[in-house]
């Protein structure tokens, strides 16, 4: 077992910290396991066997969020939800919320701050942002009769150093700041039919509109609530703050992807992330933590990874031992690269062809170290369908990325019998919580391709009952280890 970093020699610690740094200041080699998610070393540099004592599913998670306009009685629910650790005893729990009006129809995004644990209970929640009807971007013309705007917010997530917390042995530059990012779009509504248009029914809304927001703030003296730091701006590298270009790369726009963003350095000054972008591309984001004025920035851009001919979108990043991982969705086949720094080069993409796939999918080293992939496989699927059930697998980086030890998660038909099949049950944006104790929770939605309207272009997809709504939801699944993983983090 590695010590974690409280324990550390102060000489001893900065003489791993200046090894594991390459260029840009990332980190290249980890001397501790305490980096974030479950990001814990093995002894050997090899592929770890795995410590799951068991895997059981227990139900729904969040059923219903409490605030106006998002209840049920509102015809919507909870769909995502994401979640790091802000003090020694505090939890937040960050989540999208989703209607019924046509293809994701996505609304809002809500915070819930927890006791105790990551399942706790719930102190408070709240907006960190609201969707807006009869919005009015700039630079778009205003949308035709008996049409709107609507401002959707999802792919929310979240990090940053909890309160409190040490860093080798001293308090954390960087602690009580937090950052919570998500993506934006326009979308066309049909006010009368109170019907949602596509995402591409007007390219003009979509160049205009699509981007990732983001707010940062902190834990309040009473532990009890958030205090914003910095309001909800559109995300922008360090430099490019105004103008057409919102970054370094050639790009028109870009997408907030699944997965948190994990620790860059020794220090969590740094943290990496993977999102993508137009032409089918993705690539990392670092932020760094700027001491003068107590906020971060996006300060590089890595590499692009994937093009038009072989799009990738929907990345997760991931911190292996000796390096970084990035896996992606492709066309059918799961994309994965390997980097020493992901912002100087990637290895040559490998594309995996099981599982078969066309579906969200993420990806996390997990507590025991072992690296899982989450998602569906249509070619396992009782139903041939690639979002029921929902699987984990072991993932292999070292053997060509291989995948072994499938398990179920959740399935429709096992849990919900009330699902028409012809409903099309999504079971997916499955997310992996940080570690707590010997536990880890597997946090997954519950949804249907069908809503409130008949299906432009496939009849056969029927519109959605109220006994179908009423299994939406957010769910999860608790993962104990034998062992308990080393903690996360470390407190006075």
């Amino acid at each position: 077992m590695f010590p974690s970093i409280s324990s550390l020699p102060r000489r001893r610690f900065l003489r791993d910290l200046g090894r594991g740094l390459g260029s840009g200041g990332i980190l290249t080699a980890l001397p501790f396991p305490n980096l974030g998610l479950g990001q814990t070393a093995s002894a050997s540099g090899t592929a770890p066997t795995g410590d799951i004592e068991s895997l059981e599913h227990r139900g729904e998670f969040i059923r219903e969020c409490t605030l106006p306009g998002e209840t049920r009685g509102d015809d919507v629910v909870p769909r995502h939800a994401n979640c790091i650790q802000v003090a020694r005893a505090r939890w937040l729990v960050i989540y999208s919320t989703h209607g019924y009006r046509g293809v994701d129809d996505e609304r809002s995004i809500i915070y819930q701050l927890r006791r105790d644990a990551p399942d706790g209970p719930v102190i408070k929640e709240g907006f960190l942002a609201r969707s807006a009807a009869n919005w009015l971007p700039s630079g778009v013309p205003p949308p035709p009769a008996g049409k709107s705007y609507f401002k959707q917010h999802g792919h929310m997530v979240a990090f940053g150093v909890p309160k409190g917390a040490l860093i080798g042995g001293r308090p954390a530059r960087s602690a009580n700041v937090f950052v919570a990012q998500w993506r934006v779009l326009g979308r066309v509504l049909e006010v009368q039919r109170d019907f949602l248009d596509k995402t591409y029914a007007d390219m003009a809304l979509f160049q205009a509109t699509q981007g990732v927001e983001q707010i940062q703030f902190r834990l309040n003296d009473r532990d009890d609530d958030l205090e914003i730091l910095q309001p909800a701006t559109r995300l922008r590298q360090k430099g490019f703050a105004t103008g057409p270009t919102f970054c370094s790369a050639d790009a028109e726009w870009m997408n907030q992807s699944f997965c948190p963003a994990v620790p860059g350095n020794a220090e969590r000054t740094e943290w990496a992330e993977c999102n993508h972008f137009d032409r089918g591309r993705i690539a990392a984001l670092k932020h760094q933590f700027n001491p003068a004025t107590g906020r971060y920035e996006w300060t590089a851009l890595g590499p692009f990874l994937g093009d038009a001919r072989r799009p990738l979108s929907e990345a997760s990043l991931v911190r292996l031992p000796d390096g970084w991982l990035v896996a992606a969705r492709g066309s059918g086949q799961i994309a994965w690269a390997r980097a020493t720094d992901p912002f100087t080069a990637w290895s040559n993409l490998t594309f995996t062809k099981e599982p078969a796939v066309s579906a969200p999918i993420t990806v996390f080293r997990c507590g025991d170290s072992v690296v899982r992939l989450f998602t569906g496989d249509k070619a396992a699927s009782p139903q041939r369908y690639d979002r029921d059930p929902l699987y984990c697998w072991d993932v292999q980086p070292d053997r060509d990325f291989a995948v072994t030890q499938r398990r179920e998660i959740f399935s429709s038909t096992a849990s919900h019998p009330s699902f028409r099949f012809a409903v099309r049950p999504k079971i997916d944006f499955c997310e992996l919580f940080p570690h707590h104790g010997r536990t880890q929770l597997i946090v997954h939605g519950v949804n249907t391709r069908a809503f409130n309207h008949p299906y432009d272009g496939q009849p056969g997809i029927p519109i959605l009952n109220a006994a179908e709504k009423s299994t939406s939801g957010l769910y999860f699944a608790r993962l104990t280890y034998r062992t308990a993983p080393p903690p996360l983090w470390s407190f006075a």
